[in-house]
């Protein structure tokens, strides 16, 4: 597997991860509630499939531990930087429709 459609795959894998935990999160909170065990309920399945993709992913990739490492780290801090874009764009254009 070359090396740019493990970055690819990695990055898929965890801006999914991020959306999941960005979504889940206004769901759960202290004094848990029901609405809180159904979310844990919906977004848990979805978590372990993911990391366990990731695995498998990690597995087949057949390079030497340091490139995976770099090439991992690469991907996450690249899926933080496209999810924070992205709120911040999306959050600006629905903030600037409420004040017309």
């Amino acid at each position: 597997m070359s090396r740019i459609r493990f970055f690819v795959y990695q990055f898929i894998l965890f801006l999914a991860l991020l959306v999941l935990n960005i979504y889940s999160d206004s769901y759960i909170s202290k004094p848990f509630s029901i609405v809180d065990i159904i979310a844990i309920c919906i977004s848990f399945p979805i978590f372990v499939s993911i990391v366990i993709l990731i695995g498998m992913l990690y597995k087949r990739f057949n390079a030497r531990l340091r490139n995976k490492i770099l090439l991992c780290g690469a991907a996450f801090i690249l899926a933080i930087i496209v999810i924070a874009t992205v709120e911040n764009v999306w959050f600006e254009i629905k903030g600037e429709m409420l004040f017309k």
